[in-house]
């Protein structure tokens, strides 16, 4: 059975997730030239570059931590973390609750090759709507 979302729908699927994890209201904390995105609870759940670190072209490139993608993916399919909308609704998400302005995302997500299962790389910016190198 195939079940088609709007992409309103995908949002607010993705914005009560994240409220559901880590709180509704999430905080932040420079430390030198990192930012650290707390939960509700004072976790870290995203780290945010603004010096060192980032991907080519972006001024703050926010790093999904390892737990926070495990979370993530235990209730999201693997085929929806990797898309572009994904990306960007997660960094929509952290820029309203935070006021930050993050262009970059970068998150590891799981893919099976052959059986074998293993982590790749995604990184996206969303000024210029495409795939960042590193």
């Amino acid at each position: 059975m195939l079940v088609e979302i709007t992409k309103s729908q995908y949002k607010r699927l993705i914005y009560k997730l994240l409220d559901t994890l880590y709180g509704p209201k999430i905080s932040y904390r420079w430390n030198n030239d990192l930012i650290e995105i707390l939960s509700n609870e004072g976790d870290e759940i995203f780290y945010v570059y603004t010096k060192h670190g980032r991907a080519r072209g972006c001024k703050k490139d926010m790093y999904v931590i390892g737990s926070t993608e495990e979370e993530i993916n235990d209730f999201i399919p693997k085929a929806a973390t990797r898309k572009k909308l994904f990306a960007k609704t997660v960094l929509s998400y952290v820029t309203d609750k935070t006021g930050l302005d993050i262009d970059c995302i970068e998150f590891f997500y799981p893919k099976t090759t052959r059986g074998v299962d293993h982590s790749k790389k995604y990184n996206f910016n969303v000024k210029k709507n495409k795939k960042s190198k590193m």
